[in-house]
């Protein structure tokens, strides 16, 4: 298992309203398309779109982990190419709150050299926004 971590940002608002903007699947696509995303399509607990490169990726919505600091957790559904979990995580800090995208994925060597790198962006920019949208 490949562990993927974007940077920790802050934010300008509390782990609560993060987490009630998040379970919205509209504010999630928008995270993503600040990034290499297009054609983002979701409905209530699934969402699909395409990376850099072509490759769709479909996400479904995962059981919570029981941690309190997951705001929100999507698995990969077939036909997605690469099976990952990609995990929202965000804490109290200071007057705001702290954020940062975890994925966990199943690569083997071949694939991790070529995913890595655009799975970082991709959370990097998620972060991004999302301290674009919190500013």
């Amino acid at each position: 298992m490949t562990r993927i971590e974007s940077p920790k940002v802050p934010l300008q608002a509390s782990p609560d309203a993060v987490r009630t903007d998040l379970a919205d699947f509209t504010t999630i696509g928008a995270l993503l398309q600040e990034g290499p995303v297009s054609d983002f399509q979701h409905d209530c607990t699934r969402c699909q779109f395409k990376v850099t490169g072509g490759v769709a990726i479909h996400l479904a919505k995962a059981p919570h982990s029981g941690d309190d600091a997951e705001a929100i957790r999507l698995v990969t559904e077939a036909p997605t190419p690469v099976k990952f979990s990609l995990s929202i995580w965000v804490v109290s800090a200071g007057e705001g709150s702290e954020c940062q995208v975890i994925c966990d994925a199943e690569l083997n060597p071949f694939t991790k050299m070529m995913v890595e790198p655009a799975l970082n962006g991709l959370f990097a920019s998620m972060t991004t926004a999302l301290q674009g949208r919190y500013a």
